[in-house]
């Protein structure tokens, strides 16, 4: 697979990130849908024929484990959001985070292992 892909990866993931905590800052919207690991950019490159053809590489596997972590947590904290509870949202978008700089390091390192 080419270093590229990733970089788009890792891209669709910062950009999707961005606007969950734009949502929980009050300063934007954010499409309800792309809470479901399947419906987010992310999860449609992962499901995209150029990744399931090395759907069996431990490496895009652990990307889907962590990935579908992220989405739960993120789907706590847009819960949290909504029934008012900005200070649990808050809390909550801490354990986000790290979730979050695990994915981006996976992401990473596979588009490092590609330029090689």
């Amino acid at each position: 697979m080419k270093a590229r892909t990733f970089s788009k990866a890792l891209i669709y993931h910062l950009q999707w990130k961005v606007q969950l905590k734009k949502f929980l800052e009050g300063q934007g919207q954010f499409n309800i849908a792309e809470l479901s690991p399947e419906n987010c950019k992310l999860g449609e490159w992962l499901h995209s024929d150029e990744i399931t053809k090395h759907a069996s590489s431990a490496e895009i596997r652990e990307i889907e484990k962590v990935h579908i972590k992220l989405h739960k947590e993120a789907k706590r904290v847009y819960g949290l959001k909504m029934l008012g509870e900005h200070l649990d949202a808050r809390k909550k978008l801490t354990s986000l985070e790290a979730t979050s700089v695990k994915l981006a390091s996976l992401l990473t390192t596979l588009q490092v292992i590609s330029e090689n």
